[in-house]
């Protein structure tokens, strides 16, 4: 590798022992996360910015620039993505143009590299690479094995209460993204906000995201009511002094109190030291606990509340 150069796609290949593909088709990038070149990464000082300067290029470089800037349409360019960056494979003067004129974002066709799945990280990889493929989603990072699977579901179930609701025709992808906008990054940003990740050091923001979104299966179950994403959400916007963390927890109590001379649910759903709701598959999901079971038995094992636990018919 030479010094003052944008990132080598063979060198970032070989390092990551890639071996499969997928064609992810026609996306919108991240123009800051184009950061190296299949075949011309010597071309350019690590800035994307050219090191030739005879006329001819200069030429066609100074036209790519004054048509950005024009806003004139130009092709999509042709990336490869590994992880979270990109390579170029063809349109390395209309990267290094939008760079230098600050444009945000470029149409792409791309083809992701993946690595065997051979370790628990490159099957995580992996998965995130699956879910981003069938979503046209991205950005959205998880911690653990099977978790993105059961972020896929709940998109699935949102599609099924909008058609329900309102009789959608429009694509997957474009119903993930209105999941993105109107459900998922509302309880983000109240997670930024509030800082949450502070206090959970080992997560991130999808994971909190799926804390959240659990209530509304624990809540729908316990309560024997068909719960939609936006009723759940609702116990957990703002316009209480307390935090997000405080109002999950408090919520999620108040669901299981019997009465005033009575104690929460001692077994059917409990949460844990970092917030997560856990159910039992024995919980006869009503709001009356008959169950006498002592909080310290261990006759079943508590397991997270999954769609595998929790059967509710279609929300209306």
């Amino acid at each position: 590798m030479f010094r003052n150069t944008i990132e080598s796609f063979d060198h970032q290949f070989a390092k990551s022992e890639l071996t499969d593909s997928i064609d992810l088709g026609l996306r919108t990038v991240e123009v800051k996360k184009i950061v190296g070149s299949v075949n011309r990464w010597q071309d350019f000082d690590s800035h994307f910015r050219f090191k030739l300067t005879s006329r001819a290029a200069m030429e066609r470089y100074a036209r790519i620039k004054r048509a950005l800037e024009r806003g004139e349409y130009l092709p999509p360019v042709e990336l490869y993505k590994i992880r979270n960056k990109y390579y170029v494979v063809d349109g390395n003067h209309r990267v290094a143009a939008a760079k230098e004129i600050g444009q945000t974002y470029i149409d792409a066709y791309i083809t992701e590299y993946l690595p065997p799945g051979n370790t628990p990280e490159h099957l995580l990889w992996r998965e995130r690479a699956q879910f981003e493929y069938r979503t046209g989603l991205s950005g959205i990072e998880l911690t653990e094995l099977g978790l993105y699977q059961k972020l896929f579901d709940q998109i699935k179930q949102f599609e099924d209460e909008e058609y329900e609701q309102h009789h959608l025709t429009d694509s997957f992808f474009h119903v993930a993204r209105q999941w993105y906008d109107e459900i998922y990054m509302p309880v983000v940003q109240q997670i930024r906000k509030e800082k949450l990740l502070d206090d959970f050091p080992h997560r991130t923001e999808a994971d909190l995201f799926l804390y959240a979104t659990y209530h509304k299966m624990a809540k729908s179950r316990l309560t024997k009511e068909a719960v939609s994403y936006r009723q759940a959400l609702a116990d957990f916007r703002p316009g209480s002094p307390k935090t997000l963390k405080d109002r999950i927890k408090d919520t999620i109590s108040s669901l299981l109190r019997l009465n005033d001379n009575s104690q929460d649910c001692p077994y059917g759903l409990i949460l844990d030291e970092d917030g997560l709701v856990k159910i039992t598959k024995n919980c006869s999901g009503c709001t009356k606990c008959h169950l006498n079971i002592p909080v310290n038995s261990h006759s079943e094992q508590p397991q997270i509340i999954t769609n595998e636990d929790i059967k509710p018919k279609p929300f209306k």
